[in-house]
């Protein structure tokens, strides 16, 4: 290309517009060639039905099951999450083992601890069990659906936050059964027992029996005797002194007027228990103090209750102090919940 050449490509491109601009307004065109189309219905806004037929209903629904199996399936392996036991001091034993650090806890496998150690027990995801000196304690069962554990003698102190009745420690005497709580548990030498629950409820059971045990009550238990009848933290000496009688050692007539005239408001839930632990007179004359100290509710009389009518005495219940000290209402819900479902 020669210098002609490029000066007249130069004056070509200085004659070119800076620029191109479009037509003011392209809309009446664009709209006049779609004005036939939409007359003759070529041109429909979308069928979002389609999103509703069976088959997208079921594809959704396939979706959503899967999640929650997946949710179900993730809180089943959460519950099965092995034990793990933790030295806290000293060098307690693990499965005829000493141990110095953390290690699981196998099914079968005993932990013993002695005068100078303690230990701390991971009940899966749901929990954990402190572990006293002088403590001899087994894991018997560790899944989904059931935690449980033998203390054949020491003290435990277990906070649990779980739904109830899915974590138990048995004893020589009876098995304590975890409604969502916290407690401690004592065995002695000679296997009686002694619980003490500081949040939520326990349910003390043995052979078919059992004693209802909330917050802020305790209850003991004899090996080869009877489940013992809840009662205060703060119940008067005579009164503890007068149940024992009365629960153990056949004290009859004398311990439990002793335990009557003792008894405060606070006191109601220990009555309600004793409602069914006794006969005849006796068993008017509990019923008449727990009345006078707590009235019965609408629907209770006095034959109902004396015949212990399974309906009258939930209705009793529902009225008694449930907590001592004062429990969250969740707890009371979640109590008031599972004792319908339960049967007498």
């Amino acid at each position: 290309m020669t210098n002609h050449d490029d000066l007249e490509l130069k004056r070509a491109l200085d004659a070119l517009p800076r620029s191109i601009d479009p037509p003011e307004d392209l809309w009446p065109s664009v709209r006049g060639r779609l004005a036939p189309r939409l007359a003759r219905g070529t041109v429909r806004r979308p069928d979002w039905s389609a999103v509703l037929q069976p088959r997208a209903l079921r594809l959704a629904a396939g979706i959503a099951a899967i999640g929650v199996g997946l949710a179900v399936l993730t809180a089943v392996t959460r519950a099965r999450a092995k034990w793990q036991v933790a030295q806290v001091a000293g060098a307690p034993h693990l499965g005829g083992a000493t141990m110095r650090d953390r290690r699981t806890f196998p099914v079968g496998a005993e932990l013993l601890t002695d005068a100078h150690s303690r230990a701390l027990v991971r009940v899966g995801t749901i929990g954990e069990v402190e572990v006293d000196p002088n403590t001899h304690l087994r894991l018997l069962t560790a899944k989904a659906t059931e935690h449980r554990l033998a203390l054949e003698r020491g003290r435990i102190h277990a906070r649990i936050s779980a739904p109830p009745r899915l974590f138990f420690v048995e004893t020589p005497s009876a098995t304590a059964v975890d409604l969502g709580c916290a407690y401690t548990l004592e065995v002695d030498e000679a296997g009686n027992s002694l619980i003490h629950v500081t949040l939520g409820w326990v349910s003390f059971e043995r052979g078919g029996h059992e004693s209802l045990v909330p917050a802020g009550m305790r209850a003991v238990t004899r090996a080869g005797g009877r489940i013992g009848t809840p009662f205060a933290d703060d119940a008067p000496e005579a009164l503890r002194l007068a149940l024992a009688a009365f629960d153990f050692a056949g004290g009859g007539d004398t311990a439990l007027a002793a335990v009557l005239r003792e008894a405060r408001a606070r006191d109601a839930i220990t009555l309600w228990h004793l409602l069914a632990r006794s006969t005849g007179a006796q068993r008017e004359a509990v019923y008449g103090r727990l009345a006078a100290l707590v009235p019965p509710p609408p629907g209770v009389t006095r034959d109902g209750a004396l015949r212990l009518d399974g309906v009258m005495l939930r209705l009793y219940w529902e009225k008694l102090p449930l907590s001592l000290p004062i429990t969250p209402e969740w707890t009371k819900t979640l109590w008031r919940w599972w004792l319908r479902l339960t049967s007498w």
